[in-house]
């Protein structure tokens, strides 16, 4: 009689540890799912804003391109531009010019 009452305790007991185990695997499963498929939708919408960045990064090479092929000397001139007439070269100093932390 008394391990049929001592076998009644730890059978509830037992049974409230294993529903408590499995409401808490369920719980952590769910969480994690929502986790999974939020990370694949981000994934997703990182994958259109790429395309986008793609998109608008040719319409700017397009742009440039055209602009850079567009200028030549004779329109370079015409905008202002001057060539230089002397080219000169710029030396540096000796050596106890030179500034230091010292």
């Amino acid at each position: 009689m008394k391990a049929l009452a001592l076998y009644n305790l730890y059978a509830r007991r037992t049974f409230a540890l294993l529903a408590t185990v499995c409401a808490v695997s369920v719980f952590l499963y769910g969480m994690f799912l929502l986790e999974a498929v939020g990370h694949t939708a981000a994934r997703a919408h990182a994958g259109h804003t790429m395309t986008e960045l793609k998109s608008k990064l040719s319409a700017v090479e397009s742009e440039y391109l055209a602009a850079t092929q567009a200028l030549t000397p004779a329109r370079a001139e015409s905008l202002g531009f001057v060539a230089p007439k002397l080219v000169a070269t710029v030396y540096a100093a000796d050596a106890s010019h030179v500034l230091t932390l010292r």
